[in-house]
């Protein structure tokens, strides 16, 4: 059972509902509480209350100083739960043990992390890249990016741009998408987080030495020639549906003639629409 109650005290127990906290019970207070001060606008400002609140969470985590505003806000619950002395102690003792664990482990990370930047420093494997020294500008990642590329997939032609936190590559025809992103994705120093609406970095041994970008796009386009292959190879794939079809030209495709042409027999759009087909097959189709 939950409930509100006048006053907080030493071994109350409460529960969170962020992710990194859950149950946990207060184990320091500072300040004289005044809960009937305290008002929530839109489920979102809280204000009121003199007091604060140090818990101490069942997990192992520690929060120092919560406002009484936020404690009895939309995201904590008072609950009619008491701790003992003993408890209380147990408690600070598994979070005293669960943080020199995790210092342990990010002290051995970062060691770890040291190394395999020293390796890749020393390493004649990559002796033609630049190394880093605007390790997130991007400006040396897109060279190192040309570099690799060109070694890579020789003849093809390249255009590597940064453009203020990205690095934009396109190419006609040449090697598939997948294949130039096993090169290009580690030059991406993280990822866009969709559900905080926030960018969120990664480190990584290759950003720190041989640089990174924001972002990295990449845009594969296709020659007429191409295009072409890739329409014979759809005709002979669906040939038993594309009998009486004129086989389009890749002048057609180009053009967005295709948009409306379907391929009968395979299922709605878009998986019947012919530029679609023609499309996915070149984009599997290396030149």
């Amino acid at each position: 059972m939950t409930t509100t109650t006048p006053a907080i005290v030493i071994g109350t127990r409460i529960s969170c509902v962020l992710h990194w906290a859950g149950r946990g019970t207060v184990f320091a207070i500072e300040g004289e509480q005044c809960p009937q001060s305290v008002r929530i606008a839109g489920g979102v400002m809280h204000s009121g209350g003199n007091a604060s609140f140090s818990v101490v969470f069942d997990n192992g985590s520690i929060s120092k100083a919560v406002p009484e505003c936020i404690i009895r806000g939309v995201q904590w619950r008072v609950l009619d739960e008491t701790a003992s002395a003993e408890d209380i102690a147990e408690a600070l003792a598994r979070a005293a043990c669960a943080k020199a664990t995790a210092a342990v482990a990010a002290d051995n990370a970062k060691a770890r992390f040291a190394e395999a930047i020293a390796q890749l420093r020393a390493d004649p494997a990559y002796g033609a890249l630049e190394q880093a020294t605007d390790q997130y500008g991007g400006k040396v990642a897109a060279k190192n990016i040309r570099t690799q590329l060109r070694a890579a997939f020789k003849g093809v032609k390249f255009s590597v741009r940064n453009r203020h936190g990205s690095i934009d590559i396109s190419w006609t025809d040449g090697p598939t998408v997948a294949k130039v992103e096993e090169i290009t994705r580690k030059y991406q120093s993280g990822s866009f987080d969709g559900m905080n609406d926030c960018y969120e970095y990664s480190a990584s041994a290759w950003n720190e030495v041989f640089g990174g970008s924001k972002y990295v796009f990449t845009q594969r386009d296709f020659s007429a020639e191409l295009i072409t292959r890739a329409i014979a190879a759809v005709f002979e794939k669906y040939s038993g549906n594309l009998d009486e079809t004129p086989m389009p030209t890749a002048e057609d495709y180009l053009n967005g003639r295709l948009y409306a042409a379907r391929i009968p027999g395979i299922g709605g759009a878009p998986f019947d629409q012919m530029d679609v087909a023609v499309r996915a097959q070149a984009s599997e189709m290396e030149a």
